[in-house]
């Protein structure tokens, strides 16, 4: 593999090695949330300098991830399909998608990505989308039609960041998704 940013390097070399060095940092992170740039150098198979010449600290690191994180997630809700069939239905794929984009970027909820103004700004954005299948759930009868859809969602969220955060190494993402959905649909009480 030829070393990154090499001269004669095209913009689409240096854009796939960029994102080499994040799905490194994704796993290394996964691996160890406090992991160094050292670490994810070692997990990309380069050199730390090779990592300093795209990211100068750890910190621009995690705000490079953040971003790739956002444009991931807004992949994954493009991909559920919003619009077909029931809205609950297209709740749960959304919650599906969102897990399992979820665990590669975990590290970055331990990292207290949900602390960061612009994060959080983006990512209302990404879900916004969201909103429109719960008011279609509420004219459907199947949402509580005295929630703001913005707090259903916002609840969504926190509950998909809560459930990624804590995911046990190896559990797959669907029994995340799954935990997550029932929670927000049937809350935590018994039902008569």
């Amino acid at each position: 593999m030829p070393e990154l940013d090499s001269p004669g390097m095209t913009r689409s070399d240096a854009e796939r090695n960029r994102r080499i060095l994040l799905n490194a940092a994704a796993e290394a992170l996964a691996e160890n949330p406090g992991a160094s740039i050292a670490q994810v150098a070692r997990t990309a198979g380069l050199a730390r300098a090779t990592v300093y010449r795209h990211f100068r600290t750890r910190q621009d690191l995690l705000e490079a991830m953040r971003a790739e994180a956002l444009v991931s997630a807004a992949e994954a809700i493009a991909g559920s399909r919003l619009d077909e069939g029931d809205p609950l239905d297209a709740l749960r794929r959304a919650v599906d998608a969102l897990a399992s984009h979820g665990v590669r970027f975990r590290a970055l909820l331990v990292e207290g990505a949900e602390l960061d103004p612009t994060f959080l700004q983006g990512r209302a954005e990404v879900l916004a989308p969201l909103h429109e299948v719960v008011r279609r759930g509420q004219k459907a009868g199947l949402i509580r039609p005295e929630l703001p859809a913005q707090w259903v969602v916002t609840a969504m969220a926190a509950l998909l960041a809560a459930g990624v955060r804590t995911l046990a190494s190896g559990t797959d993402h669907r029994t995340v998704a799954n935990l997550i959905f029932e929670t927000l649909t049937d809350g935590v009480g018994t039902h008569p």
